[in-house]
Order: structure tokens, then C-alpha cells, then sequence
């Protein structure tokens, strides 16, 4: 009984997500400050990418860490490996879920 209700649960749960939504952004936090790093299409296809850093609680400018025009995994790999840089400088790293939207 538990296992039905898991899975009807987690059913629910991915109809209340937007098809639309990707894990592909990270919020980092260490103290009192936050950070999140994004990975962002400027089409609805997967090039260009681009890797935005922002320091939500520091009053810095957001910045385009990578761009990529012919290698869509380019984009992943820099996120990733940033986060996991941020995370050995002892910030606390979770992927977050956000709806896809064009860069402007």
C-alpha cells in the first residue's frame, strides 16, 4: 500500500511541474549569502548556452561565466564543475527547478 501511494504521489507531484522545467540551475548559500549559477538557452534550442553567475545578496552584477555556440554540453560541464568548485569553498549547493525562459 505504501508503494501505490508513493507513486501516486510522485505522479501528482510531476503533473504540478511544468513540462517546461528544467534542473539546471543551482542555489548556493554560506552564511548569509546567496548565489545561484543557471544555465540558459537565448532560443528554445540548446545553442547558444550560457552559464550566469549571480550574487543575489551582494549587490554584484550578474555574469556570463561560459558561452557556447557549437557543443551543448559545453554549458553543463562549466555549470557543474562551478558549483562543485563553490561547494569545496565550503558554500551549500542544491539544484533548483525553474521554468525554461529565453535570455533576453
Amino acid at each position: 500500500m505504501r508503494l501505490l501511494n508513493r507513486t501516486i504521489l510522485i505522479l501528482a507531484i510531476s503533473f504540478l511541474v511544468p513540462l517546461s522545467a528544467y534542473a539546471d540551475s543551482w542555489s548556493c548559500r554560506l552564511g548569509n549569502d546567496v548565489r545561484e549559477v543557471h544555465m540558459e538557452q537565448t532560443t528554445s534550442a540548446p545553442l547558444p548556452c550560457q552559464v550566469l553567475y549571480k550574487k543575489l545578496t551582494e549587490g554584484v552584477e550578474d555574469q556570463v561565466l561560459w558561452t557556447a555556440q557549437n557543443d551543448a554540453a559545453y554549458c553543463e560541464f562549466k555549470a557543474k564543475g562551478f558549483v562543485e568548485k563553490l561547494e569545496s569553498w565550503g558554500w551549500t549547493c542544491v539544484e533548483t527547478i525553474r521554468e525554461e525562459t529565453a535570455v533576453q
